[in-house]
């Protein structure tokens, strides 16, 4: 599908980036956003004007407060005017949160990112979605069944994004936009990657895996392209686990 304009949000590295860069093959345009990874931001641009495509760098730091209208305004003038086809959330924080040992600003930090970003981004943003635009947040596959004391919090986050995305659906449907999470199992990217190069802790999660295997990045970037093609029209206000099987 080519002539699409398309926005990410955490694009500057590992599964955001790598979303980012694949939606931008076949002549489309995309705005990738970064908090901190500028470097990373610019050089997936630059891979996908090399295979045919455009865009545009955004930063904005999505803890602040004023950090989603911000973002929202400086995409809207990048838009000028013409619809947005695919907006992807992509952007957040993973914190700890035991009990007894969190500090309000990590608490603050992710609600901000992983909550209030999202609904303060597809707020703005539904009135310059096309009609058959497609909106994909990232979700987690442990809010469905891993119930971990230390992760409490950032699950909540992703729980709340999950019931809002069959929200945004129906409110969104009689414009033909679908509106879908992907919950990922534990994918070999970000701080994960250093983890499992311990060979037990790697086994352990493999063979709680029911596919035998850590997840890799493409796992889920396929997902995302398919949820963004004509293919998946009839698809909307799920949450898809994309875990391999892990814990079932």
């Amino acid at each position: 599908m080519t002539n699409r304009t398309i926005f990410v949000t955490g694009a500057g590295r590992d599964i955001g980036r790598s979303i980012a860069e694949r939606l931008g093959k076949s002549k489309n345009f995309v705005i990738f956003h970064y908090a901190s990874s500028r470097i990373g931001a610019e050089q997936a641009l630059e891979r996908v004007m090399q295979s045919g495509g455009n865009g545009a760098v955004i930063q904005a730091d999505l803890r602040d407060s004023e950090g989603p209208e911000t973002l929202a305004n400086k995409v809207v003038e990048v838009l000028a005017g013409r619809p947005l086809d695919v907006f992807v959330s992509n952007a957040a924080i993973a914190a700890a949160s035991p009990l007894g040992q969190t500090e309000l600003t990590d608490i603050q930090a992710m609600t901000m990112v992983n909550l209030l970003a999202p609904f303060e981004l597809i707020n703005r943003f539904a009135p310059h979605m096309s009609d058959g635009g497609a909106i994909i947040t990232l979700s987690v596959a442990a809010t469905q069944r891993i119930f971990s004391p230390d992760f409490a919090y950032f699950s909540a986050t992703k729980a709340a994004v999950d019931c809002l995305v069959r929200h945004w659906a129906v409110a969104l449907g009689s414009r033909g936009i679908r509106v879908n999470a992907i919950a990922p199992g534990v994918i070999e990217a970000n701080f994960r990657a250093q983890l499992l190069q311990d060979a037990a802790f790697r086994h352990e999660l493999e063979s709680a895996t029911a596919l035998k295997r850590v997840g890799q990045i493409d796992d889920v970037v396929d997902v995302v392209e398919f949820l963004t093609s004509a293919e998946s029209r009839w698809i909307t206000g799920q949450v898809i686990d994309v875990s391999g099987g892990w814990k079932i």
